[in-house]
């Protein structure tokens, strides 16, 4: 019903058959994952969806999943608020780290983190064009810049090894091929990791 409400674009009416739903059936893990996407897709009232997320890990205290949402609304908290971003970051790699020590063969979670250093790289490199930055503004941002980019390396580098999903396995694979072809000119490894990723994305084949 919350779905034909939100195809109707009624989302309060979509949202409130939810919440009525939670109160009736809290241990419906499916309920408490429509509240959650929800609030994700709509931005609105971050708290609830960590009151939300923590019924669900109560739950289900073994589903690495829902630490894996609690990674990615930290994600998203952290661009809405810059002044508490770095907060937010710490946060959010706790709760990605938390997948594995849930599922160790989760890879999502490194997913996530990785994909986050990827981002907060690409934002700094946006940042470093600035032209009214000082050279030593732009100097440390693109050292910044550097570090968060080559921080995204591990974790893709353990999700690509432990999935057994080919299409996966590609998808992080253009990841680290851009990330290894800026540090090509470093050494033989990064010469090396570009060529290797740039094959699996032309051939569409993991190695």
């Amino acid at each position: 019903l919350s779905d034909v409400y939100a195809k109707l674009e009624n989302k309060e009416q979509s949202v409130k058959v939810l919440e009525e739903g939670f109160t009736k059936f809290p241990q419906s893990q499916s309920i408490l994952i429509g509240l959650i996407n929800y609030y994700l897709e709509n931005n609105e009232n971050p708290e609830r969806l960590f009151e939300l997320i923590g019924l669900a890990k109560k739950n289900e205290p073994n589903n690495a999943s829902l630490y894996y949402v609690e990674g990615n609304i930290y994600v998203e908290l952290m661009k809405a608020n810059a002044d508490k971003a770095a907060g937010d970051e710490a946060k959010a790699v706790a709760a990605y780290d938390a997948c594995a020590g849930i599922n160790p063969n989760y890879e999502y979670g490194y997913i996530g983190k990785g994909i986050m250093y990827y981002n907060i790289a690409l934002d700094l490199q946006e940042k470093a064009s600035d032209p009214s930055l000082s050279y030593k503004a732009w100097e440390d941002m693109n050292k910044l810049f550097a570090e968060y980019l080559k921080k995204c390396v591990a974790p893709f580098e353990t999700a690509y090894n432990m999935t057994n999903d080919n299409s996966l396995k590609v998808n992080i694979a253009d990841f680290l091929k851009n990330v290894y072809y800026r540090f090509y000119d470093e050494g033989p490894e990064w010469e090396a990791g570009y060529k290797k990723y740039s094959e699996v994305v032309k051939t569409g084949q993991a190695i």
